[in-house]
Formats: C-alpha cells, structure tokens, sequence
C-alpha cells in the first residue's frame, strides 16, 4: 500500500492520501510491530490514518489515529453510513472547518506478547522489540538468547499511559 502511495503522490502531487480502517474485530498483539511500523511510515509521510470502530475499541487505531492526525470514531451501528459520508469522505481541507469528534483519551500501553493483554511496564526484545510481561531468557518471537538472568530484576521499559 505504501509504494501505490508514494507512487501516486508523485504522478499527482496535488493529490493528498489518506488511509481509513473499518475494523470489526479486536487486535491480534502477534501484529503489533507491523501495525507500529505502518503508523510510523504514515506518520513520517503525513498520511492521516482515519479509523472507524464496529465494536470493541483498539488501542492499535488509537495511536495511528492520534499519531498521524486522523480521525478516531466508534460510531452507533444505525447511522454508519451517514458517519462514513460526513466523517471520513471530506478532505483535509473541509476537516479544519467541522467540528470533529476528538478522542478524550489515547491508550499508549503496549500488549505483551505472552498473554495479549496492556501492560504499564515490560521486558523488550533488543532485536525485534516485542515485549514481555516477564524476563524469558529467550525471545519468543525471534529466538533471541539473552544470556543475563540478572536482566529479570525489574523491567526494562516503563510504559506511560496517555
């Protein structure tokens, strides 16, 4: 998706991209990099990522929303096509003009990748940056040996809320 954007916009520099996630389901932490790595891609290219939750929220679309100045919206089920049309059709430009729903709170704790769920404070993989809720002399994810058990002291990272 990236390469057609960075392709259009330059056949056509007047044309602004933007990227909209209608999602369903909740997030799957197994993602949680290559979601991280596209909203920092989209966040470096000024692309606003816009986001419209069916059911449960997702801490993953909170950030790329926040981050990249899109919009975040959980809207009531019966009116979606109406918030879909009024929300996300306008452009940029039409946007500073309404007033838009703004997000009262952004969830920046990561979920660990052992049980999926948000914590304050982790152990973080030096080579592929997931992260533990608890010191394991290997990386689940990329198999990384780390040697120190006196690393399992305390965690590594604290993560802030907000």
């Amino acid at each position: 998706m990236a390469t057609d954007i960075n392709r259009v916009s330059r056949e056509s520099p007047g044309i602004r991209p933007r990227i909209l996630c209608c999602i369903a389901s909740p997030d799957v932490s197994a993602q949680y990099i290559a979601v991280m790595n596209c909203i920092f891609a989209a966040q470096k290219n000024g692309i606003p990522v816009d986001s419209c939750m069916i059911g449960k929220d997702s801490g993953f679309l909170q950030q790329a929303s926040h981050l990249t100045g899109g919009i975040y919206l959980k809207p009531d089920i019966a009116g979606l096509l109406q918030y879909l049309q009024t929300t996300f059709l306008v452009d940029q430009h039409t946007r500073a003009l309404m007033k838009l729903p703004l997000l009262s709170s952004v969830d920046y704790r990561a979920s660990c990748f052992c049980h999926k769920k948000k914590i304050d404070s982790g152990f973080v993989c030096s080579v592929c940056l997931s992260i533990y809720c608890r010191f394991s002399p290997v990386c689940n994810t990329c198999g990384t040996k780390f040697p120190l058990p006196s690393a399992a002291k305390r965690p590594a990272v604290a993560i802030s809320k907000s």
